[in-house]
């Protein structure tokens, strides 16, 4: 069973697309930054900084497991194929 506080984080991620989720898109209070942190710890999300200097997060299999949840394939492939074929704008 989880703690309250980690499920809340895991769950937030998970409403927000769950799939490489920009951080500036995700609410997560102060109080709540111990548990991100316990939550990456454990594996449960992770963390990435794209080329520009924005972070992104993503929940694992093992995050979704964690609380109950079907990983969102629909969510995981669409983001993908938009990162692939994307086109720059004004360069």
């Amino acid at each position: 069973m989880l703690a309250s506080d980690l499920r809340n984080v895991l769950e937030e991620l998970y409403n927000a697309g769950a799939y490489r989720v920009p951080g500036d898109e995700i609410y997560w209070p102060p109080e709540l930054h111990p548990p991100v942190f316990r939550a990456l710890n454990m594996q449960y999300i992770t963390r990435r900084e794209v080329d520009d200097g924005r972070v992104e997060f993503s929940l694992t299999q093992a995050g979704c497991q964690a609380i109950n949840a079907e990983v969102p394939w629909s969510v995981i492939l669409w983001r993908r194929l938009r990162h692939f074929f994307r086109f720059d704008k004004g360069r």
